[in-house]
């Protein structure tokens, strides 16, 4: 019996044994990390001095700084009609302003002091000649025929007193304001409305000019107004005023294909520090013209941003150098990187407190 006990102890210890070391080799082999990194993408500034030639020769685009390009000059004419802004307040014969209405089927010619009569039997004069068009209408200043016994004039219509009868019902004045012989605010054309229409039209050709040629605005060197003309003087009351302007644009046309390589060819020179970049983006780029009269090409200071970013390539998270370490370490290791915006540790089994020893059981995963 004793030997019996013995035989059979041995063989509890020995299963004991072999389980517990079963169990010890399954979760060595289970054994996994994933690190999971969230880039902080650093911007690299690049800046050098590039020609833009005409006909560059292949070797001087595989040996220089020259890629194939020219400034290019685009015109456009364009017109505006823009409302009148400023004002000035007068105390004159003036006691408003009314609109002359044309519904028949002819232009109609009105002298300055035509005489417009109010249903209240108030008369007033206009102050211009002005020709209210077919089917349309203009509008003319007032002042009263007899300023002494004049009496405001309510909103509403007004007839043309020597007028054919057979057209008053057509051609006719309407007061939409009430005329009265209060100080008046009226429009007058000021060097402020100038300004303010042609930096409107300016903007309206240049957008146009670029949309019509696929101009990049970063490739816009300048826009310049040629030549303008108004219909109007600065002085001249009226609501509106019409403008005509020629604008030019002058843009640095360079062959893309061939910036974009250059550009990649400076960043790869670059010490990173382990960082990668994406790809070049040439609308992103910014030029300062150095010089624009050389012999057939333009000397160009080429500005250009570009993200960096940690990848699985990285010194930092290289497995081997992390395989057996503390999970803390590794995250305090990483956290503390400008790079690293953030990361994230995942262990199996989880109550493991080190990485696995090997560094096959890591996985990096890099957003």
């Amino acid at each position: 019996m004793p030997k019996l006990n013995l035989y059979r102890n041995i063989s509890i210890t020995f299963a004991v044994f072999v389980v517990v070391l079963l169990v010890i080799v399954f979760f060595f082999l289970s054994s996994k990390a994933t690190v999971i990194v969230t880039p902080n993408p650093q911007k690299i500034s690049l800046s050098f001095n590039l020609e833009a030639k005409e006909k560059p020769t292949a070797e001087e685009l595989l040996e220089k700084d020259i890629v194939a390009g020219k400034i290019a000059s685009y015109v456009k004419k364009g017109s505006l009609t823009a409302d009148i802004l400023s004002t000035k307040t007068v105390d004159s014969k003036i006691v408003g302003q009314v609109k002359i209405v044309n519904a028949s089927a002819k232009d109609q010619a009105l002298v300055k002091t035509t005489q417009l009569q109010a249903e209240n039997g108030v008369i007033v004069r206009t102050t211009d000649n002005i020709i209210a068009p077919a089917g349309g209408s203009v509008n003319v200043f007032v002042v009263a025929k007899d300023p002494a016994d004049f009496k405001n004039i309510e909103p509403g219509d007004l007839v043309i007193i020597k007028l054919n009868p057979a057209l008053q019902a057509k051609i006719y004045a309407v007061a939409e304001k009430a005329l009265d012989n209060n100080p008046k605010e009226i429009k007058v054309l000021t060097d402020s409305d100038i300004k303010r229409a042609k930096e409107q039209l300016s903007q309206k050709l240049a957008d146009e000019i670029k949309t019509e040629n696929n101009i990049l605005a970063n490739n816009i060197l300048s826009t310049e107004v040629k030549s303008f003309t108004t219909d109007k003087k600065i002085g001249d009351e009226a609501d509106s005023f019409n403008l005509e302007m020629e604008v030019e644009i002058k843009a640095l046309d360079v062959n893309e294909e061939q910036l974009a390589s250059l550009i990649a060819k400076k960043v790869a020179n670059l010490n990173l520090s382990g960082l990668a970049v994406g790809q070049v983006n040439v609308s992103d780029i910014n030029y300062t013209i150095l010089e624009d009269d050389l012999d057939g090409s333009v000397l160009v200071k080429i500005n250009y941003s570009i993200l960096a970013s940690i990848d699985e390539n990285n010194s930092l998270l290289n497995k081997a150098s992390l395989a057996g370490r503390k999970i803390k370490e590794v995250e305090e290791l990483l956290s503390s990187q400008e790079i690293i915006k953030d990361v994230e540790i995942l262990i199996s089994p989880y109550w493991n407190k080190s990485f696995p020893k090997q560094a096959s059981k890591i996985n990096i995963i890099v957003k």
